[in-house]
């Protein structure tokens, strides 16, 4: 195996060579995420600071016969009321624009003097329309308990005597896990492995149809080198790049959920987690160095094998977007899936759900997938039609 360190320290000598592979590894990663989360922050919280000021205008329908409720609107200054003599004439108003959240206020008197009946119309897609309803909502709770504090006085009713006799009490059982914790378990798993993925595909295509391209294939298949040493050099140096892109990605996510999302939980990632991601990571990134190493053999270009390289980009953001935002958990032998099961599985280590079983599940897939993709790389290169196309 002598000739395959000798072929990976010049793949590897190659890579830092160019500006461009260096950039994608090392620099973008730590400031694209920082700057990212950064972003992120600064923009949720200015959003979040408008919601909060937001005073909604209400359209309102109200009959004569609450005049209450009617003052209570007028009065507040937590809601800007205008009042519409229809229904019809208040949905004109909110398609036009004119308010976030409209109030359709009915009196029941078979229900004595607190009967009310009220419709309340928003639209869900607008954030300020979610706002004004929750703020709609929240001051009719306030109306409705006061007035009936009130006509509890005038019965001579002390509103203390009518206190609900209970409480309740919320007690959260997941070790006070911060925003920024909630987002490591969420988006490491995905990142890493789309890293893996992003740092193995330039650089494989590079030195696969790279060499095609440039004429030094045949070169390097006439050489004193076997076919096994040449794929396992490619391999490792595929490898090594995937792995350095993965470990600079998730650096600079950690720094950027650091910025953004607080503190890392009580303890950050443990070294309990972090080994049980590495274990999980290898064979994965091996499974993902070896298929990239076999679709770039068959182009004969860069650019072609960037295009054929793209389905399987495409296909493990679909799957990772599947995993982890789905609302679906894989269960026992479904963490064999490959690439599914390795996300589910490094998601697992970091909150603490999964056990040996779920990791040896994962483990055993992404080996057996990773050792046979390397196979049939051995043959690819064994027959002289990898100078040309498979």
């Amino acid at each position: 195996m002598r000739g395959a360190w000798l072929l990976l320290g010049k793949e590897l000598r190659q890579a830092v060579r160019d500006r461009r592979t260096v950039f994608m590894t090392v620099a973008f990663p730590l400031v694209f995420y920082p700057l990212l989360f950064g972003l992120l922050g600064n923009l949720v919280g200015q959003e979040q600071a408008r919601l909060e000021a937001l005073v909604p205008r209400v359209l309102a329908v109200v009959p004569d016969q609450a005049p209450e409720l009617a003052q209570a609107l007028s009065e507040t200054t937590e809601l800007r009321v205008s009042f519409y003599p229809s229904v019809a004439a208040l949905r004109r108003g909110l398609a036009a624009g004119a308010g976030e959240v409209g109030l359709e206020a009915e009196r029941i008197p078979a229900r004595g003097e607190l009967g009310y009946r009220f419709v309340l119309y928003y639209r869900a897609e607008q954030q300020e329309s979610q706002v004004g309803l929750a703020k709609l909502r929240a001051f009719l709770q306030g109306f409705l308990r006061q007035l009936t504090l009130e006509k509890l006085a005038a019965m001579g009713v002390e509103p203390a005597e009518v206190e609900p006799p209970f409480s309740v009490e919320v007690v959260d059982l997941g070790g006070g896990v911060s925003l920024g914790g909630l987002l490591l378990t969420q988006l490491l798993p995905y990142f890493l492995v789309l890293s893996i993925l992003l740092g193995a595909l330039g650089f494989g295509a590079e030195i696969t149809a790279g060499e095609k391209e440039r004429g030094t294939i045949s070169t390097l298949l006439a050489s004193c080198l076997s076919r096994e040493e040449i794929v396992a050099g490619k391999f490792l140096a595929i490898l090594t790049v995937s792995l350095a892109s993965a470990l600079l990605s998730s650096l600079g996510l950690l720094i950027g959920i650091q910025a953004f999302g607080g503190p890392l939980g009580q303890g950050g990632v443990s070294l309990a987690a972090a080994g049980w991601i590495l274990v999980v990571l290898l064979p994965l990134a091996v499974a993902l160095s070896a298929a990239v190493l076999i679709v770039g053999s068959f182009a004969r270009t860069q650019k072609e094998a960037s295009v054929y390289l793209l389905p399987l980009y495409m296909l493990v953001i679909l799957v990772g977007m599947t995993v982890m935002f789905g609302g679906q958990r894989l269960q026992g032998a479904e963490y064999a899936i490959p690439v599914a099961g390795a996300m589910a599985a490094i998601r697992g280590a970091l909150s603490g759900e999964v056990g040996v079983v779920e990791i040896g599940w994962s483990l055993a897939s992404s080996t057996v997938v990773g050792g046979l993709l390397l196979l049939i790389s051995v043959r690819i290169y064994r027959s002289e039609k990898v100078l040309f196309r498979i």
